[in-house]
C-alpha cells in the first residue's frame, strides 16, 4: 500500500532579485523539484521576480522588513512541512530525506528544529540535545534550521513579532521571539542532531557587541522579563568587554544603548503597538 508523505515547502526571504539563479547555489547538493519553494522578494515595482516553474512561487512584496516577508510566506505556505530559508545558505545533502524522517519519528511536534554548519564545515553553534526545546535550548536555533507543520502552526497563529528583525525596530532576535511565540502558546518543539544546511560565518546573530544587537538584546530581555532587563544588561556588557566584543573605551556607551532599547520596547507596548498575545 502506497503511503503519501507529507510535502516540504522552502520558504525563502529575499530582496531585489530579478533571476532565480541564487535559488540553484542553495539546491545544488539537492533536486529542488522535490520541493514546493515560495519565494518572498522584497523589491520595488520595477525590479520584480517571476518564475516559470510550477512548483515555485514568487511574491513579490514592496514592503521592507524581513518579519515582513517571513511572514508573508507563512501566510501563503501551502505544504504540510515549512522550513524557513534565507537565499545565502546552501542546503546539504539529503534534505527531504531528513526532514520527513524527523517529522514521521515526531508526529506529535509542532516545530523541528535542525543544525548548520559554517563554510569552514564547523558547527554554527553550539547546540543542545536531541529532544523536546526548553526556553533555553531555543536561544540556539537560527530562522534558516526551522521546520513547523502548517496546519499547526495556522491554527496557533504563530508569526514574526513586526518590530524584532532586520528592517525593524530592533534589528534582531526574531527568532527567538518567533519561537518563544510558539512554546508560549503549548505546541510540542523538538530538536534533531542532523545537519540540513551551510550558513555563513558571519550574521547579524554573531555581532555581539554592534549597536544594533545591544540594543535588541536589551529589548528582548524587557519582552520576556519585564524590569528585571535592568539587572541583566550590565551583565551582558560586562560579558562581552571580556570576550572582547568591545573595547574599555565602549563600555558605557554600549550600557546606554542597552537601556534605550529597554525603553523603546516599553514604549512601544505602552502605545498598545506591541501585541504580546499573537507577536505580529
Amino acid at each position: 500500500m502506497n503511503i503519501k508523505l507529507p510535502s516540504i515547502e522552502i520558504l525563502v526571504a529575499t530582496m531585489n532579485r530579478e533571476s532565480l539563479d541564487f535559488l540553484w547555489d542553495m539546491f545544488k547538493h539537492n533536486n529542488h523539484t522535490d520541493f514546493k519553494i515560495l519565494i518572498v522578494n522584497q523589491t520595488t515595482p520595477d525590479k520584480q521576480l517571476v518564475s516559470d516553474f510550477e512548483h515555485i512561487k514568487v511574491i513579490n512584496c514592496f514592503e521592507f522588513g524581513v518579519p515582513k516577508s517571513r511572514n508573508l510566506a507563512i501566510k501563503n505556505a501551502s505544504a504540510d512541512i515549512c522550513l524557513m530559508a534565507d537565499d545565502d545558505i546552501v542546503y546539504q545533502p539529503n534534505l527531504k530525506t531528513i526532514v520527513l524522517d524527523a517529522h514521521l519519528k515526531h508526529p506529535d511536534a509542532a516545530m523541528v528544529s535542525f543544525e548548520a554548519v559554517d563554510e569552514h564545515r564547523k558547527p554554527y553553534t553550539n547546540y543542545g540535545p536531541e529532544g523536546r526545546h526548553s526556553k533555553k535550548t531555543l536561544q540556539k536555533i537560527y530562522t534558516w534550521v526551522i521546520s513547523f507543520k502548517r496546519e499547526a502552526n495556522h491554527r496557533h497563529q504563530v508569526y514574526y513579532n513586526a518590530h524584532f528583525g532586520f528592517g525593524a525596530t530592533f534589528k534582531g532576535g526574531e527568532e527567538y521571539v518567533f519561537l518563544r511565540n510558539a512554546f508560549d502558546k503549548g505546541l510540542t518543539m523538538v530538536h534533531v542532531s542532523r545537519t540540513i544546511v551551510q550558513h555563513p560565518n558571519e550574521s547579524s546573530g554573531r555581532l555581539m557587541g554592534s549597536d544594533n544587537a545591544v540594543f535588541s538584546k536589551a529589548a528582548l530581555q524587557q519582552r520576556f522579563h519585564g524590569n528585571l532587563s535592568y539587572f541583566w544588561l550590565p551583565k551582558y556588557i560586562l560579558f562581552i568587554w571580556r570576550h572582547n566584543y568591545i573595547a574599555t573605551k565602549e563600555v558605557l556607551n554600549k550600557y546606554q544603548i542597552g537601556l534605550k532599547g529597554i525603553q523603546a520596547y516599553k514604549r512601544l507596548k505602552q502605545t498598545g503597538e506591541i501585541d504580546r498575545t499573537h507577536d505580529i
